[in-house]
């Protein structure tokens, strides 16, 4: 069985990405703190996972810059709180402090606790956060606890943990969310396939190259959806937006790079996705 604890050990890798983001000739994000949560064990682990497949240090670029677009577009249509669910080293909440919502963090208390010392060795303060693992904790009491407002608009980012989980934990705890908040969106990437049964994956360079990242990572990919209508028949949620990551490329004035990755390389990008869910 997964542990959750992987989420937290894959920070450190995300931040080393994220930190070079200032070097690369068409930068996708801001990301002046990243370098806080760098190291050289993972900055070597990033380097294994571009050489594992070259595209996947881009589509990480890729969903930062989409998930940071999500909450400036839903704060401008109202979102007052957003939550950073199990985002490790994610510093948006003091990247968007001033865009007018309240942020909240729910994360294992070892990541939370490391990244408060941190930041505040920088002189900035650690949002409200709950320590807690969010598939066991009653989440929405424990944020109520720090502050939440429970009926207020909200915006959950769910970046990078779906792969991790255990596949039937996830519905129980998207159903724990919708029975206390009435009010709100959960964003994620994920995989459109049945990780439990990756014999079935058409092409064999697929599994080669998701067993190469799950090796770069340190960790195992469970979980994936092949049908998002699940969320809409064993949860009262429905699809407000879905896609690939490499989709968004010509958006983000990279569509020619994508473009001339080789036909295989883009065949396998279409194996890492987004969707946000809205509670009805």
């Amino acid at each position: 069985m997964i542990d959750i604890n992987e989420i937290g050990a894959t920070a450190f890798v995300i931040a080393s990405i994220r930190a070079l983001e200032s070097e690369k000739p068409h930068p996708l994000f801001d990301a002046p703190y990243a370098e806080w949560f760098s190291n050289d064990r993972a900055r070597a682990a990033a380097q294994q996972l571009d050489a594992a497949f070259p595209p996947s240090t881009t589509m990480v670029r890729f969903r930062t810059r989409y998930f940071n677009r999500l909450i400036e577009r839903a704060v401008a249509a109202g979102t007052r709180q957003v939550v950073l669910l199990g985002g490790g080293f994610d510093m948006r909440a003091h990247h968007y402090r001033d865009a007018g919502a309240a942020f909240f963090e729910v994360d294992q208390k070892a990541v939370l606790e490391f990244k408060r010392a941190i930041v505040e060795q920088n002189g900035l303060e650690q949002p409200p956060s709950l320590f807690a693992n969010y598939l066991e904790a009653d989440v929405p009491s424990g944020l109520a606890g720090i502050g939440f407002d429970l009926d207020a608009p909200t915006l959950m980012i769910w970046e990078g943990n779906t792969m991790y989980l255990p596949p039937e934990s996830i519905m129980p705890f998207l159903n724990r969310l919708a029975d206390a908040m009435s009010s709100f969106r959960i964003a994620f990437d994920y995989f459109p396939v049945d990780m439990q049964n990756r014999d079935d994956l058409e092409r064999d360079q697929d599994r080669e190259r998701l067993e190469g990242v799950e090796q770069a990572m340190g960790a195992s990919f469970p979980t994936g959806f092949p049908d998002l209508t699940v969320f809409e028949t064993q949860a009262p949620f429905s699809v407000a937006e879905s896609g690939t990551f490499a989709g968004l490329a010509e958006g983000y004035g990279l569509g020619e790079m994508v473009a001339e990755y080789p036909e295989d390389w883009r065949e396998t990008l279409k194996l890492y996705r987004y969707c946000v869910l809205e509670r009805r």
